[in-house]
Formats: C-alpha cells, sequence, structure tokens
C-alpha cells in the first residue's frame, strides 16, 4: 500500500475523531427561540406560588361556600404552534399542582375538569371514561384560563421571541378577575437557525 493510500484509508477515522472532539454529528443543530418544557415548570410553579400567596385565596377559609373552579385551556396567540395536548397541560400542570397541594382543602375550593375533557383525561389515565369521577358535572363558580402572547423580533441573522403567559381567574356570577397574573420569559438565537 502506498503512502497516499495509507492516508486516505486513515482520513474516515480521523473525521470521526474530529467530530468526536468538536461534538459535530450526522444531523443539524436545531436552534429555536421557541418554549421548552422547562418553560412549562417554570411558569406552572410560578404561578402555584402566586395563586397560594395572593390575599384572595389567603383570605378564604374552610367553612366559606366553596369555589368550584372549572379550567379552559391555554388561548394561543403567538406565532409557534402548540399541540391541543400541550394548551391543556399548561393549564392542567397548574390546576393539578394546586389540587395536590393542601391549599383546596384549607381555603374551600373544587378543581374540575371540564365535563368534554373527560374522555381524553380517562384514556391518559386508563381509566373508564364513562366513570367519571365525583364532582365532573359541578356547576362552576369560577374558571382559571390562561393566555399566550409573544412578540417576535427577526432579522437576517437573528431572531428573539419575547413570551408573556397572562393567568386569571375569573367570577363567572360578577364576571370580575378575582386573581391575576403572568409570566414572562424571552428566548433569542443568533446566526443561522440550522448550522
Amino acid at each position: 500500500m502506498s503512502i497516499r493510500a495509507a492516508h486516505l484509508a486513515a482520513l474516515p477515522i480521523a473525521l470521526l475523531f474530529a467530530c468526536a472532539l468538536t461534538g459535530c454529528s450526522g444531523a443539524p443543530k436545531i436552534r429555536t427561540p421557541f418554549l421548552q418544557s422547562v418553560d412549562l415548570v417554570d411558569m406552572t410553579n410560578r404561578m402555584a406560588e402566586s395563586f397560594t400567596a395572593s390575599d384572595v385565596i389567603n383570605t378564604r377559609r374552610l367553612d366559606d361556600n366553596p369555589w368550584v373552579i372549572s379550567i379552559y385551556r391555554v388561548v394561543n396567540h403567538t406565532n409557534q404552534i402548540i399541540p391541543e395536548r400541550e394548551k391543556w397541560l399548561y393549564i392542567g400542570r397548574l390546576r393539578g399542582m394546586l389540587a395536590r397541594s393542601n391549599v383546596a382543602e384549607k381555603h374551600a375550593l373544587v378543581w374540575i375538569v371540564p365535563p368534554e375533557r373527560w374522555p381524553d383525561v380517562a384514556k391518559a389515565l386508563n381509566a373508564d371514561p364513562a366513570g367519571e369521577p365525583f364532582g365532573l358535572r359541578m356547576q362552576p363558580t369560577h374558571v382559571l384560563t390562561a393566555q399566550f402572547n409573544a412578540l417576535t423580533i427577526t432579522n437576517a441573522l437573528n431572531r428573539s421571541d419575547a413570551y408573556l403567559c397572562a393567568f386569571e381567574l375569573l367570577d363567572l356570577e360578577t364576571g370580575s378577575i378575582v386573581w391575576q397574573d403572568a409570566w414572562e420569559v424571552k428566548r433569542a438565537v443568533s446566526g443561522l437557525t440550522y448550522d
């Protein structure tokens, strides 16, 4: 084997070693300013803290008339596509966190799943869709909603997205907002989106 042939034979091994050192891979790396799962966790954690610390919740007592709180999926006004199941996940995780704590017991709160959502919830839980849980048909007194908005600034080599998700607890009898808070985050990428 000639010296040139030996160098050519060693070339794939050298390239593989160089890729291992520099972190290159066969698939392109994707950098995106879109929302990620860490955002879901951070947002719902902060909103749960805000909800439980609010005066309107802390002044309620166990013997008050219960607030029956239904939830509605996140309304998406961003340019990011959020699948339907994820729209429910954002608000559902917050409801789940609050339902698992003793906040509901201490402050006479009852969390219900909208009846039209029960078949999907039952499927996710491997439960009987016909066997609705107690209280599912209770008439809600309040509804918890959330709305995503975003401001996108883009040019040939840069993009930034500033997200705001506003949560509201509405009193259905009076139409007033009894609790509200918002979570925001900014994401930015420089250079080509794919490299």
